[in-house]
C-alpha cells in the first residue's frame, strides 16, 4: 500500500504538506498540482476508517428527511453530498415519513454509526435524543424549519418574504381576487406561507376567507383546492404554495378547460422539471437548491471542526421569483 511518505517524496515536498493537503488546507498552488499528480502516479488512497479512528471521528454525515420522494429536500441532500465528498465525509441518508419514533429510531441508528454530525430536515419539536447526541459532540444543523425548545444551527428559507413578494406581483398585475392553495398552517413551513399572502392581502383590504382552501402538499389537495376556488366566479388568480399542490392545480384547470393565464393566472412554488414542461411556463417561486446545499454543509464541518456548540447560527437565505407566462395581466 503506498504510504503518505511515498507520496511526499515523488511530489518533492513534506509529509506534513501532504497531510495538510488531504484535510482540505490550501496551499501553494504548485504544491497542490505536486500532490495531486503523486497521487494519481501512485495510486494512493487515504484510510480513512483508520484515519477516523486515530481522530475519534467517522467522517460520516447522517441526512434524515421526512420523505425520499420528496423532491425540495433531495434535491438539497445531492448539492449537500457533493460538497461533503469534496471534504472527504461520507452521506448516510434515510427517512421518517412524518413519524417522530422512526424518526427517533433513525437517530438512534445514526448514534450508533458514530456520525460526526447530523442534519434533519422539517423536524418542528425537540426530542431527547437530540441533546444526548449534542452531548457527545455530534454536530447538529436543522433544515427548513427551526426546531421548538431546541437551540442549533439553521438553515431556512425566507418562506414569509417569498409569499408576500408572490402576491404584491399579482397585486401589481390588476388582480384582487387571489385564490390561495395553502399548506398545513400547523406547521412551520405552511404557516410562514400562508402569513406572507394573508397580510399582503390584508394590506390592500382584498383578504377573504372565500379565497383560502388548505392541502396536505400532494397533488390530490392541489387538485380538490383548485376545484372549490373555482367555485368563486370572480377568482382570477391562484397561488400554489407548493410543488406537488401546484401539479394537482394545474390538473384541474386543464381537466376543466380553463386557460392558462387567459382565465386563469398561476404562481407556484418551487422550481423543478415539470414547471418547464407545462405551456405556458409556469410563473415558480425559486428555492435555492444549491446555496442550502451548500451552507448545510459549510455549517456542519465548521461545528465538526470547532467543536463550539455553546453558539448556533440562523441563515434565512431569499427565494427568487422566476416570472414566466402563467400571469396575465389586467385591467
Amino acid at each position: 500500500m503506498v504510504t503518505i511518505r511515498e507520496v511526499a517524496k515523488k511530489a518533492g515536498v513534506s509529509i506534513g504538506t501532504v497531510s495538510r493537503y488531504l484535510n482540505g488546507h490550501q496551499l501553494k498552488k504548485a504544491n497542490m498540482i505536486n500532490v495531486k499528480e503523486a497521487i494519481d502516479f501512485l495510486g494512493f488512497e487515504e484510510n480513512i476508517i483508520a484515519k477516523g479512528l486515530k481522530n475519534n471521528r467517522s467522517h460520516s454525515i447522517g441526512v434524515l428527511v421526512n420523505s425520499l420522494t420528496d423532491v425540495f429536500a433531495t434535491s438539497i441532500v445531492s448539492n449537500l453530498e457533493n460538497y461533503l465528498e469534496e471534504n472527504n465525509y461520507s452521506l448516510l441518508l434515510g427517512d421518517y415519513q412524518n413519524d417522530y419514533k422512526k424518526l427517533e429510531k433513525k437517530l438512534e441508528f445514526l448514534r450508533s454509526r458514530s456520525v460526526d454530525g447530523i442534519v434533519v430536515f422539517h423536524l418542528e419539536k425537540s426530542l431527547p435524543i437530540l441533546s444526548k447526541l449534542r452531548e457527545e459532540g455530534v454536530a447538529i444543523v436543522a433544515v427548513d424549519s427551526p426546531i421548538k425548545g431546541f437551540k442549533t444551527d439553521t438553515v431556512l428559507v425566507d418562506n414569509y418574504q417569498a409569499s408576500f413578494n408572490a402576491v404584491e406581483k399579482l397585486y401589481e398585475n390588476g388582480h384582487r381576487n387571489i385564490g390561495i392553495v395553502s399548506g398545513t398552517t400547523n406547521r412551520y413551513i405552511g404557516a410562514e406561507r400562508f402569513k406572507g399572502y394573508r397580510e399582503f392581502m390584508e394590506s390592500k383590504e382584498i383578504f377573504s376567507k372565500s379565497l383560502v382552501v388548505n392541502g396536505d402538499y400532494t397533488k390530490e389537495a392541489g387538485y380538490r383546492g383548485a376545484l372549490k376556488l373555482l367555485e368563486n366566479e370572480k377568482l382570477t388568480a391562484i397561488y400554489s404554495t407548493n410543488y406537488y399542490m401546484t401539479l394537482g392545480v394545474v390538473q384541474a384547470l386543464f381537466e376543466k378547460k380553463i386557460k392558462i393565464p387567459d382565465n386563469i393566472s398561476i404562481i407556484g412554488f418551487d422550481h423543478f422539471e415539470l414547471s418547464d414542461i407545462i405551456e405556458p411556463k409556469l410563473t415558480v417561486i425559486e428555492q435555492p437548491i444549491k446555496e442550502m446545499g451548500l451552507k448545510i454543509g459549510e455549517l456542519i464541518l465548521e461545528r465538526i471542526k470547532d467543536k463550539n456548540q455553546g453558539q448556533t447560527a440562523t441563515i434565512e437565505i431569499s427565494t427568487n421569483l422566476l416570472w414566466r407566462k402563467s400571469v396575465k395581466k389586467i385591467n
